[in-house]
């Protein structure tokens, strides 16, 4: 699959790093029987990490209950295969013994049902981390397509403290401009991006402009760089613009708040009507940017070693490359996990 020569070098430094991918889209709105067989993609291409999104404001608490009820039924069943991540230490023990650590995250805070004591609740149970708003208005906040971004509502100012108090991640991914400030101005942890890139690399709307790349650096948080295309640029050359956006956050606010988000589509044959039936999130404001999904040319897992290739060409450290990888990202949970 790989489409440019790999040297020794970075085949030897990909197998030393520790891989991890903050973002890729698992929850009961996908309805593809596969779901698991894309996940040992991962693990044969290397990845030690995935955090999947197992609920979506379009998802209502009980359904989240019994879907990650479900899910860790499946991985407690595969032992030899999976490891569910309740500690940083669980990722770096999953790479030693071969298997791949799974984390629970949710795109949107709805599967609270407005109740802060499910925090901790779904915290035991494996979440750790969660976006504030997906794309539109929810009862903490203004999501990413909304005209008028009010910013925080007061519930969501006392949800960033509980948040924090917990130990979840704040994920600020799709979440709208003024509602993503001021919750980084408001938390006392680091937060992140899981799945966005740079403004003024592309300028979709699902981007960060500088103001807010530099609010996730002073956070001491990172980015996990997304991998389609229709996010990453306006054409089909989708390494070379990976590789624009962590040049551009790279230099604009340093390699140590940089990761992995690759948001992998793998459900193609079925994309166009999850978009249907969640239109809702969906405005036209946020999608004329993208081209239609046959046009796509997605980051896969299998071409991560690709990256790390491209980077060493371009003059990155192994120490810059590992910390893109996944080091980054260890040194953000172990400050914000409990």
């Amino acid at each position: 699959m790989n489409t440019i020569n790999i040297s020794e070098k970075a085949l030897n430094l990909y197998q030393q790093a520790l891989l991890c991918d903050l973002m890729m889209g698992f929850e009961p709105e996908i309805e593809v029987s596969y779901k698991w067989d894309v996940l040992d993609r991962y693990s044969k291409a290397g990845f030690n990490y995935v955090s999947l999104a197992v609920a979506t404001d379009a998802t209502s608490l009980e359904k989240t209950v019994q879907y990650i009820a479900a899910q860790t039924a499946h991985i407690n069943s595969a032992p030899d295969k999976y490891l569910l991540v309740k500690k940083p230490e669980d990722i770096l023990r999953a790479k030693a013994e071969n298997k791949l650590a799974v984390g629970f995250m949710f795109q949107g805070t709805n599967p609270l049902h407005k109740d802060f004591n499910m925090i901790d609740l779904y915290y035991q149970l494996g979440v750790r981390s969660m976006i504030l708003a997906y794309n539109i208005r929810n009862p903490m906040g203004d999501g990413v397509s909304e005209a008028h971004d009010a910013g925080l509502s007061n519930l969501g100012k006392n949800l960033i403290k509980k948040m924090n108090q917990t130990g979840m991640l704040v994920d600020l991914s799709h979440t709208g401009y003024k509602t993503g400030m001021e919750a980084m101005e408001l938390s006392e942890q680091p937060v992140i991006f899981s799945h966005s890139n740079a403004y003024n690399v592309y300028a979709h709307p699902r981007n960060l402009k500088d103001d807010q790349l530099k609010a996730v650096a002073a956070s001491g948080g990172v980015i996990g760089i997304n991998g389609l295309s229709g996010i990453l640029g306006d054409d089909n050359n989708s390494l070379q613009n990976y590789i624009r956006h962590i040049d551009y956050i790279a230099q604009l606010i340093g390699v140590k708040h940089i990761s992995l988000g690759t948001d992998l589509i793998y459900f193609p044959e079925i994309f166009d009507e999850f978009m249907k039936n969640n239109a809702i999130f969906y405005s036209n404001h946020y999608t004329k940017a993208f081209r239609p999904i046959t046009e796509w040319n997605n980051i896969q897992p299998e071409q991560i070693i690709e990256i790390v290739e491209l980077l060493l060409q371009r003059g990155y450290s192994d120490a810059d490359i590992k910390g893109i990888l996944g080091e980054n990202y260890l040194r953000v949970i172990k400050q914000v996990w409990r």
